[in-house]
């Protein structure tokens, strides 16, 4: 029997990604969608295989068919979304952030294990293709102890637009649209948390939110890492460097969705390499959701992970703002 999705906010990775995916997957099946402006749900529906449109929330939450809410709101409106949809019953996969404060992310976390229900986090990067090898050569060792890890994700020149430019809906800019992911990959990686971070925004340069962000990050393993988040240059680089004590991992385009890339490990004095693709992360990662909801397991990403990257950003929002570096404790 076919679980039934349900979507909240019908543009962007909704459009282009979750819904797609879930066409492909057989036992699942769009059954209704929601969306302010009924004629654009209508259409939306028609799209992706004529799921039922709702302009009421709780209207939709009470659809019997329904099973999994996928959540693509506006940043701000992630939390209430998806407290509401544990309180119906539903399982919840969010898109990040899970929330744009700290209390918010734990709120929405602790309201999903009350209810018994699953909440995942989109972070689609955790499935490219090359994640599972890279993670695997890492924990054998083959290039001994990560001293420092190097990573941008930018998608090339690309203005903040529409909610993405309000504050009180995004929460952050380019942190929340791109950095949330390249954070979260490192900590999959390498298996720590993040300790210590100290952010460089260019806020107040030429938009009210940021579309460059450069952060350093300390794990409690004691790898470096940099990562720059950036929609403000033409011509990026989307690429992964690990540097450890016996050797290196290079990803070239391997951070942002729908690239081919390779992957070149150097250890013991030998090169290898093997090409890579984030084409299928998304459905790859609706598929793990599903599979989690199906077989009442963990999802990866979790709620906590979800929590973890809220921690993270608002560290990196105040080591901004107050120009220090600021510590995490988790």
């Amino acid at each position: 029997m076919a679980l039934g999705w349900g979507i909240l906010g019908t543009a962007g990775i909704a459009d282009r990604a979750v819904c797609p995916a879930i066409a492909q997957i057989d036992e699942a099946e769009l059954v209704a969608v929601l969306s302010r402006d009924r004629s654009r749900g209508e259409e939306f529906a028609r799209r992706h295989g004529g799921a039922r449109v709702f302009t009421d929330y709780d209207e939709l939450l009470a659809h019997p068919d329904l099973d999994i809410v996928f959540v693509a709101s506006p940043n701000a409106l992630h939390a209430d979304q998806v407290v509401a949809a544990a309180a119906a019953g539903k399982h919840v996969f969010c898109d990040k952030p899970l929330a744009t404060s700290v209390a918010d992310a734990q709120r929405a976390m602790e309201a999903c294990r009350a209810a018994g229900v699953k909440l995942g986090i989109h972070f689609q990067t955790r499935y490219h293709r090359f994640v599972p090898e890279v993670r695997q050569a890492l924990a054998d060792g083959r290039i001994g102890d990560v001293v420092i890890a190097e990573m941008e994700v930018s998608p090339g020149r690309n203005p903040l637009r529409g909610w993405r430019t309000d504050p009180g809906l995004a929460g952050l800019g380019s942190v929340n649209n791109l950095g949330v992911h390249a954070y979260d990959l490192l900590r999959y990686l390498l298996g720590h948390e993040v300790t210590e971070v100290t952010a460089l925004l260019d806020v107040g340069r030429q938009e009210a939110l940021e579309t460059v962000a450069l952060v350093l990050l300390r794990f409690d393993n004691g790898t470096l890492a940099y990562v720059n988040a950036n929609q403000a240059v033409p011509d990026h680089r989307p690429d992964l460097v690990l540097y450890g004590t016996e050797g290196r991992i290079t990803g070239e385009s391997v951070t942002r969705p729908g690239l081919d890339g390779e992957v070149r490990i150097l250890a013991d004095g030998k090169e290898s390499s093997f090409e890579t693709s984030s084409r299928d992360a998304s459905l790859r990662a609706v598929q793990a959701f599903q599979r989690a909801v199906t077989e009442d397991t963990e999802p990866d990403a979790s709620g906590l992970d979800g929590l973890r990257s809220v921690q993270l950003t608002d560290a990196i929002a105040r080591s901004a703002r107050e120009g220090k570096t600021v510590r995490l404790d988790t």
